[in-house]
C-alpha cells in the first residue's frame, strides 16, 4: 500500500489537489494551496504513518481558520475509514 500510495503522490499536481478539494467545498487561496501541497508531496508518510502534530500546527497557523478546520475534519474522516488499510 505504501508503494501506491507513494506513486500517486508522486503524480499528483497543484491543479488536481484543488480541483479535489473545490469538489469538498474547501476554497484555498493560492498561498494556501501551496503551503498545503508542499506537505502533502514532502510529508505525506508523517501524516499517514507517524504523529502529524507539527504539520498539523503548521497548517493551523498558516490556513485561514475555516479551511484548517475543514481539511482536519476531512483528514479525520479519511483517516477513521481508511487507517487499518494502511
Amino acid at each position: 500500500m505504501e508503494n501506491f500510495i507513494k506513486g500517486y503522490i508522486k503524480n499528483i499536481d497543484k491543479l488536481t489537489l484543488n480541483t479535489w478539494l473545490t469538489n469538498q467545498n474547501i476554497f484555498l487561496n493560492d498561498n494556501e494551496l501551496n503551503i498545503l501541497y508542499m506537505h502533502l508531496v514532502n510529508d505525506w508518510y508523517e501524516f499517514l504513518y507517524q504523529n502529524p502534530t507539527n504539520i498539523l500546527n503548521d497548517l493551523k497557523n498558516k490556513l485561514s481558520n475555516d479551511n484548517y478546520n475543514k481539511l482536519k475534519i476531512l483528514y479525520d474522516e479519511y483517516y477513521n475509514k481508511y487507517h487499518h488499510y494502511l
